[in-house]
C-alpha cells in the first residue's frame, strides 16, 4: 500500500559510515520501496557490516531513523528492523513452524492467540502450510528462503534488510525468489533494503540501485541512469562491464568533450562534471553501445569518418542472442563489442579489419584519477 501523504521515510540514514575510512553516506527509503545496494569492492564485509549496524548488533557511526524516530541507541530487536541472510541461518533441529515462531517466543510479549494468528498469516502468505512440520534439511533453497522471510515478517517489522539472501541459490531459483519478493512488496507494502554482490540480482530486485565500493556509496539511481550516465568509471565497469579507453581532452563544449586517443583519432563523449580541458581522461563505453562496420572486400581503406576507430577483429563468439567480439585498436588496446547475431561465423574471421563508432551520448569521459569521488 502507498505511504500516507506526508509520512516520514521508513528509513533515513544521515552521516552514516559503514566502514572506517569510508565517507559518510545519506540514504532515504520510502515506505513500500525496495532499494538494492550492490557491493562491488574488494572488502566482502561491507554489506554484512551494514546489516549488523542497522540491526543493532554493531555500533553505528551516524544517525538511523526508522519512520521518523532515531533508533541508533536502541538494542537489537527494538528498532523495527528485521534481517535475513547468511548471518541468521535456519535452526537445523527445529521444524518450519518452530523456526518461524522463534523470535516471538524469545520476546515472550505476545499472547498465544496473537502468536497463532501471526503464524497462520505468514504460513499462508509464504505458501508454507504444506511444509510447516518439515525440517530445514528437507526444504528446497526457495522454501528455506521463504521460511527465513516468514521468521522476519512474523515480528511485524517496519522494514526488512536482506543481506545476500540468494547467494547459494541456483539461477532459476533466484529469479523465482526475486519475483516472489516483488509480489510480496506489492501485496503488503513491504519496505526492504536488498544487499547483494550480484549485478543481475540488483537489477531484478529493485528499480533504485546504490553502488557501494568498500563502504563508499558511489551512486544511487535507477538502472538506465547507472548504465547511461555512471558517476565514476567503477560504476560503469561494475554495472555494464564498460570498456575504458584513455584520451586527452582537447575541448569541452556544452557538456560534450572532444578527446584524442593515443592512436591519434579524435572521439566525442559526454563530459563528467569534474572534467577539464587538457585533462587525461578515462572514456567509458558499454559493449552494446558500440557499432561495428566491416568494410567489404575492395572498399577503400580510407572510408573512415570522423569519430570512427580503425581496428582488427581478434575473436567472435555466438551466444545465441548476441555476438561477443574482441577488437584490437591501432594502439593495441582491446575492447569488447556486443552486437545482435546478424553476421555468420564465416564472416567473423580473426584479423578482419573493421571500424568502431559510438553516439556521443553513449560514452562518458571522466578525469583519469576519478575513482570514488
Amino acid at each position: 500500500m502507498p505511504p500516507a501523504h506526508g509520512s516520514p521515510p521508513a528509513l533515513t540514514l544521515t552521516d552514516f559510515t559503514v566502514l572506517p575510512g569510508a565517507r559518510p553516506l545519506a540514504l532515504r527509503l520510502a515506505t513500500g520501496q525496495c532499494i538494492a545496494l550492490l557491493g562491488i569492492g574488494s572488502t566482502p564485509q561491507d554489506l554484512t557490516t551494514l546489516t549488523e549496524i542497522l540491526a543493532g548488533r554493531q555500533q553505528s557511526m551516524g544517525q538511523i531513523n526508522i519512520c521518523g524516530t532515531d533508533v541508533g541507541s536502541r538494542p537489537q530487536g527494538k528498532r523495527g528492523i528485521a534481517t535475513i541472510g547468511p548471518h541468521a541461518p535456519l535452526f537445523a533441529h527445529l521444524c518450519v513452524t518452530d523456526n518461524i515462531l522463534f523470535p516471538l517466543r524469545v520476546a515472550g510479549t505476545l499472547p498465544t492467540a496473537e502468536i497463532n494468528r501471526r503464524l497462520a498469516e505468514v504460513l499462508a502468505l509464504m505458501g508454507l502450510d504444506a511444509v510447516r512440520t518439515a525440517l530445514p534439511r528437507t526444504l528446497t533453497a526457495e522454501q528455506a528462503f521463504r521460511v527465513a522471510l516468514a521468521r522476519a515478517l512474523v515480528t511485524s517489522p517496519d522494514m526488512l534488510v536482506l543481506n545476500q539472501p540468494c547467494a547459494d541459490m541456483p539461477p532459476q531459483a533466484v529469479k523465482r525468489s526475486l519475483a516472489f519478493l516483488e509480489r510480496l512488496r506489492q501485496a503488503i507494502g513491504l519496505t526492504s533494503l536488498f544487499l547483494t554482490r550480484d549485478r543481475t540480482e540488483a537489477f531484478m530486485a529493485a528499480n533504485t540501485i546504490g553502488v557501494m565500493d568498500n563502504g563508499h556509496l558511489l551512486q544511487l539511481a535507477d538502472a538506465p541512469t547507472l548504465l547511461n550516465r555512471p558517476a565514476t568509471p567503477a560504476v560503469a565497469q561494475a554495472l555494464g562491464e564498460a570498456n575504458i579507453l584513455t584520451g586527452k581532452v582537447l575541448r569541452i563544449d556544452d557538456d560534450v568533450a572532444e578527446l584524442r586517443l593515443p592512436s591519434g583519432e579524435t572521439v566525442e563523449a559526454m563530459a563528467d562534471m569534474d572534467l577539464q580541458e587538457h585533462d587525461l581522461a578515462s572514456i567509458c563505453i558499454l559493449p552494446d553501445r558500440l557499432s561495428v562496420l566491416f568494410p567489404r572486400q575492395g572498399e577503400p581503406d580510407n572510408m573512415a569518418e570522423a569519430g570512427d576507430l580503425p581496428c582488427t577483429l581478434v575473436s567472435a563468439h555466438h551466444l545465441g542472442h548476441t555476438i561477443i567480439m574482441r577488437m584490437r585498436l591501432r594502439d593495441g588496446m582491446e575492447v569488447t563489442v556486443n552486437r545482435p547475431p546478424v553476421h555468420t561465423q564465416r564472416e567473423l574471421n580473426a584479423g578482419r579489419p573493421a571500424l568502431l563508432a559510438w553516439q556521443t551520448r553513449n560514452a562518458t569521459a571522466f578525469p583519469m584519477d576519478k575513482k570514488t569521488s
